[in-house]
């Protein structure tokens, strides 16, 4: 099971703004006072998530991306940094793929290049999961942000389609990537380590960073650690 959460964020920050992207609106208010002092934060909710609306048809990781430059136009913002957890590393990835020169650094905790890279037991619960295995707590969270509380069950089944069928990214669009870029997960994390360390190999000069005793909710779990690592990350200068 991915993070799926009542609130979709993607940070965006002034040093460039940095921009975090993650499905769990949990995830940033322990980084923001850190995070706030370097970087101008931006932190929308992804679409059907938060109170963010959905749109006709499938979610995609490269429309989600495709919002988040939407936004940045709308805001006058033309690079970023961008640090994202779960869905929102993929999102992260999608934006230094098809958008490099909006991406100065590019941070991901738990990100997947493919579904295959989740855990054997997470890809099984991907694989049968309805709207109803989010549980009564998930359901009530999102209704009572989201501005269309009857559109929860379409909008948690597209999310599950999301997990089973995405991302796709190939090998020469990762290693396209000119971002410089920080791949994480937790020592226990939901992604397979070989996945994680591939995707990390394959973005050219990716720092690689395990955090120890850590699941997929690293950021929430140690801020302790993941706040001045990912800040000392973001002060280096971009990709030579």
């Amino acid at each position: 099971m991915r993070s799926a959460g009542s609130g979709g964020e993607r940070a965006l920050g002034q040093r460039p703004p940095a921009a975090a992207a993650n499905f769990a609106l949990d995830a940033i208010p322990a980084k923001r006072p850190d995070f706030a002092r370097s970087h101008r934060l931006i932190v929308p909710d992804a679409r059907a998530q938060g109170r963010s609306t959905d749109r006709p048809g499938p979610l995609t990781y490269h429309d989600m991306a495709e919002d988040m430059v939407a936004l940045l136009d709308t805001l006058g913002v033309p690079r970023v940094d961008v640090m994202g957890w779960s869905d929102g590393g993929d999102i992260g990835l999608d934006l230094a793929i098809h958008h490099p020169d909006r991406i100065v650094h590019l941070v991901t905790f738990g990100a997947n290049a493919s579904p295959d890279g989740l855990q054997p037991a997470d890809r099984a619960w991907n694989a049968s999961a309805t709207a109803d295995s989010f549980g009564v707590g998930m359901e009530q969270g999102w209704k009572a942000l989201n501005p269309e509380p009857g559109h929860y069950r379409e909008a948690m089944e597209k999310i599950i389609t999301l997990w089973r069928t995405l991302p796709r990214f190939t090998h020469a669009e990762l290693a396209g990537i000119r971002a410089r870029t920080l791949i994480c997960a937790g020592e226990h994390d939901l992604i397979l380590p070989e996945h994680t360390a591939l995707l990390a190999a394959t973005i050219p000069h990716a720092e690689l960073w395990i955090v120890p005793g850590a699941s997929h909710g690293a950021m929430i779990e140690r801020p302790d650690l993941v706040n001045p690592r990912v800040l000392a990350f973001l002060a280096k200068g971009p990709q030579p």
